[in-house]
């Protein structure tokens, strides 16, 4: 349906799935699996999500995301090309954003098509090494693929994580 890749600048290790920015005071992320989290409104877990925030190694800089937009789910899970997999679902009212930022809200992805409930499959590869730098201002380390088809809301399905990054996301 819809594919494209772009340069996301981030900040605070954050960017953001599916529409706008609620007030970040309030979220809870007790239980988060140190990726990716679907969040109501008010901050809180949620099945389906009205947004999500995608947790990256990198501080502030550059990660390269791409998004895949599909008229149906993906036949398997890439486990091997990538350090962590896993799923969640949103519930978009209408057309939301694909991805935005604290700074920047327009970038060259494609948007949700529509109205829905969607799945949404983060892969990450590199975010260990973005944790390391202080600040990416060289290419990216970091890598992101988003793939989006319409689906029912299911439970988080988490494929992989790593340890490093996980644990430290789990720990504070």
């Amino acid at each position: 349906m819809s594919k494209a890749t772009a340069i996301v600048p981030v900040s605070y290790n954050q960017y953001y799935i599916g529409g706008e920015i609620f007030n970040v005071e309030a979220w809870d992320y007790t239980g988060f699996n140190g990726l990716v989290a679907a969040l109501d409104a008010p901050g809180h877990f949620a099945v389906p999500g009205q947004f999500a925030v995608v947790m990256t190694g990198t501080e502030t800089g550059d990660v390269r995301v791409s998004i895949d937009i599909r008229a149906t789910a993906p036949q398997e899970v890439d486990l091997d090309a990538w350090d962590e997999v896993v799923e969640v679902s949103l519930s978009l009212p209408g057309r939301r954003r694909g991805v935005t930022t604290f700074n920047v809200d327009e970038f060259d992805l494609p948007d949700f098509p529509g109205p829905g409930p969607y799945r949404v499959r983060v892969h990450a590869r590199g975010r260990d090494q973005g944790q390391e730098l202080l600040m990416v201002e060289d290419d990216p380390v970091e890598e992101h693929l988003l793939l989006v088809w319409p689906a029912p809301p299911a439970p988080e399905t988490v494929h992989k994580l790593t340890d490093a990054y996980g644990a430290m996301i789990r720990a504070s």
